[in-house]
């Protein structure tokens, strides 16, 4: 199998921590890069971090790049890929553009040449051309226009891998899924589960943090209940028997680590409808019974049966409505009160208000 550069996207902030998976993953190497990170490996490591990252927002494997100054470039560049490689005229395909650079400013208009260049080019004898589908296309295709050089992708997951497939019930801003892992991966939530250790948030919301934290004790791939045994993209290059292989092995770690799942994970929130949300995400990702949640101020926080463990929590953060040091303060308090001997990874707006929680 032939090895090749690819990029995997992430929020700001995890690079380094999404370079470290994709080599535990199997990548050859991995390099941090803005947004993102540079991968070696094989198109099977590629569809691999699919399914398994769990920091990830796209894969991208390039197929096709060149100098690109001005919109005939991007046109001719386009043109000049074989799509018949990559789509069938009967299929759908939407384009996500990034562009930077003097002559192409509009996004959507360097994404528009690139769909007209896939449909001439495809537009077949019987007069039958590919169509857009902006929300599930056949093929996503991504485009990045960077100091005159273009660079052609597919997506392989088909779209944000964040959305785990769990998720029924939306807070007022619920934490992205992958950024989630990366509040538990930070606090090295899989060495402290593995030593034992409970999951404690006090001001839940509608669940994220914890249910993310148990997905990851049980072993479960993240895109196991995003696609189902479906391949997340239909392009004619994915290997779809690479894929199957994938999803069985991981369906079997997934009913292994469910069977050892001990009820370690504790939930607390003021908001009833926060707590009922929560309860009802925890169902939909087959964990009722392993969650506990009660709806509690965070002053009332008692001590959880486990002598060790890990505290992760995103409180309340509004930029406009004056985020309240004095609430953060009285987390850190009830940390302190109830489980002093714990670790804690939490997602605080500023450093002001980390300070606040009067946590080293």
């Amino acid at each position: 199998a032939c090895r090749m550069n690819f990029f995997v996207s992430c929020a700001k902030g995890l690079e380094y921590l999404l370079a470290d998976e994709l080599v535990a993953l199997g990548c050859t190497r991995a390099t941090a890069a803005r947004a993102g990170a540079n991968a070696e490996g094989t198109l099977a490591d590629a569809q691999r971090a699919v399914l398994w990252s769990r920091l990830a927002s796209r894969v991208l494997w390039p197929i096709a790049e060149f100098p690109c100054a001005n919109e005939h470039d991007l046109y001719a560049g386009a043109a000049a890929v074989d799509w018949s490689r990559h789509l069938r005229a009967d299929m759908s395909l939407a384009v996500d553009a990034h562009v930077s650079g003097a002559q192409l400013t509009h996004a959507r208009y360097a994404a528009q040449r690139v769909k007209d260049a896939v449909v001439d080019t495809l537009r077949g004898r019987g007069g039958e051309r590919p169509t857009v589908d902006l929300d599930s296309p056949d093929v996503r295709l991504n485009l990045v226009v960077r100091k005159d050089r273009a660079v052609l992708s597919i997506d392989l997951g088909g779209g944000a891998l964040h959305r785990r497939g769990w998720r029924l019930a939306q807070g007022e801003a619920p934490l992205k899924e992958n950024l989630a892992a990366a509040v538990l991966l930070r606090g090295a939530w899989p060495a402290v589960h593995a030593a034992g250790g409970a999951l404690l948030d006090p001001m839940c919301g509608s669940g994220t943090l914890l249910i993310e934290g148990a997905l990851m004790a049980a072993d479960v791939a993240p895109g196991l209940m995003r696609s189902g045994d479906a391949p997340p993209s239909r392009w004619l290059g994915f290997d779809v028997d690479a894929w199957r292989t994938l999803v069985a092995e991981a369906r079997a770690r997934e009913a292994a680590g469910r069977a050892a799942l001990r009820p370690a994970f504790f939930g607390s929130d003021l908001d009833p409808h926060a707590i009922r949300a929560a309860r009802d995400n925890a169902a939909h990702a087959g964990l009722a019974d392993v969650l506990v949640l009660e709806v509690r101020d965070v002053s009332a926080l008692p001590s959880p049966p486990q002598p060790t463990g890990l505290a992760v929590c995103n409180p309340p953060y509004d930029a406009r409505l004056q985020a309240d040091p004095a609430l953060y303060r009285r987390l850190g308090d009830a940390l302190r009160r109830a489980v002093p001997a714990w670790k804690a990874s939490l997602l605080c707006g500023d450093a002001e208000l980390a300070r606040a929680t009067g946590l080293r």
